[in-house]
């Protein structure tokens, strides 16, 4: 894809042998933004909700697929999860104000015009006003024309062509089940969520959630504290994977190559109920699944990005383990605690540090850390041991694929 300044999109992402840079207007450009609302999240597999916030019949769950706000609801007939654009029909006014709830119809408050939750319009107050060629069959809520899950998580896409799901997730889907089967009778996601925010574009939160190598420096107070309570430095070494379209991992404290092979068997693996699956796991776009969390990225704008995340807890396991990871998960994620606050600061200063572009070759951010250790699986994983840059480059790559196509 040409921009307007006649250079390609593609060329915002450079990768040689020796090299991997991504261009600051990938960060900064509203027209950039604009193509990514069009070329990833209006093409590919999106997350929305898990089943267990919707879990019986007629609930519902609101939210966006980049800046499109849709309505997951789970139909009062026939069960079916549907993902309705949240768009009344008339007058283009939103019909559904709750975040979460269950009910049977969704009324439009402007000019009374009543959807059931499966989206038929069933109600036009004073219909006859439109004449008796009016098609009320044809004016239902809008429908994504596909949805699917994989073990209670669930995608949509405004594409009606396309790699399934399961091709989707590929080899992610190893580390999803590790990351639900760590529960006994696997896991629920309605446990509340945390709304935050910041100042800077969306993929640097993407880029961060799979990155070990800030852990040191930016998390350098909670270290310190840890290393006070244990007697021990914190553990600061792992790997890092780039397990194809655009999705990444972070395993934690572990060095060999074979490791993320043993975290998923159950061998050698630092997993436990208390502390999560050892890895923290991003699925392209916009969902990452870490410690005990669902994490969803939501971009604004090109400056402005809303992070919301929703605690898990673990079914078949005692209330004392729920609660541990739920105070663990506070101390480090909440508003208040050691790392999201770090992690938000840090993510403003590179939205401004981008600005600064102004002298050639400035412009461009270094992702090359790792780079010449990358080497494919059979099964097209590229593993490097170490707190790499492998991570990121697999967001990147996928980027540039669907940006350019």
């Amino acid at each position: 894809m040409v921009l307007q300044s006649g250079s390609k999109v593609e060329d915002l992402v450079m990768e040689r042998p020796d090299t991997f840079r991504i261009h600051s207007r990938a960060y900064t450009d509203p027209a950039i933004f604009e193509l990514e609302m069009q070329q990833i999240f209006q093409r590919t597999w999106v997350y929305v909700a898990h089943e267990t916030e919707i879990p019986s019949s007629g609930d519902y769950k609101t939210t966006t697929i980049g800046r499109q706000p849709v309505i997951v609801a789970r139909g009062s007939d026939d069960n079916k999860i549907r993902v309705l654009l949240n768009r009344c029909r008339h007058r283009g006014a939103t019909v559904c104000q709750m975040e979460q709830g269950s009910g049977n119809y969704f009324r439009c408050s402007y000019h009374g015009w009543v959807y059931t939750n499966s989206g038929a319009l069933v109600g036009v107050p004073a219909e006859e006003g439109y004449g008796s060629d009016f098609q009320k069959p044809a004016l239902g809520l809008v429908e994504l024309p596909r949805v699917d899950s994989y073990r209670g998580f669930i995608f949509a896409s405004f594409s009606p062509d396309g790699p399934s799901l399961s091709d989707h997730l590929g080899n992610a889907k190893p580390y999803i089940d590790r990351f639900i089967d760590l529960g006994p009778d696997g896991i629920e996601v309605k446990g509340g969520v945390g709304k935050g925010g910041y100042k800077g574009n969306w993929k640097f939160q993407m880029e961060n959630t799979v990155d070990g190598y800030h852990f040191t420096f930016t998390h350098a107070a909670y270290l310190a504290l840890i290393s006070r309570r244990s007697g021990k430095p914190g553990a600061t070494e792992g790997y890092t994977a780039d397990l194809g379209n655009g999705h990444a991992l972070l395993g934690v404290g572990l060095g060999a190559d074979d490791h993320h092979r043993k975290s998923v068997s159950g061998l050698e693996t630092r997993a436990d109920l208390h502390y999560g699956p050892g890895y923290n796991l991003s699925i392209f776009p916009n969902l990452a699944l870490l410690f005990a969390q669902v994490r969803v990225i939501r971009p604004i704008s090109v400056d402005q990005t809303r992070v919301d995340i929703y605690p898990v807890r673990l079914n078949g396991v005692s209330e004392e383990v729920n609660r541990k990871r739920l105070t663990e998960h506070v101390d480090f994620y909440g508003p208040a605690s050691f790392a999201q606050p770090d992690d938000v600061e840090m993510f403003a200063r590179c939205h401004l540090g981008q600005g600064a572009d102004a002298i050639p070759g400035s412009e461009w951010v270094l992702m090359s850390r790792g780079l010449q250790d990358e080497a494919a699986d059979d099964d097209g994983v590229r593993l490097t041991k170490g707190l790499t840059e492998s991570s990121q480059r697999a967001f990147h790559r996928q980027w540039r694929k669907l940006m350019a196509d």
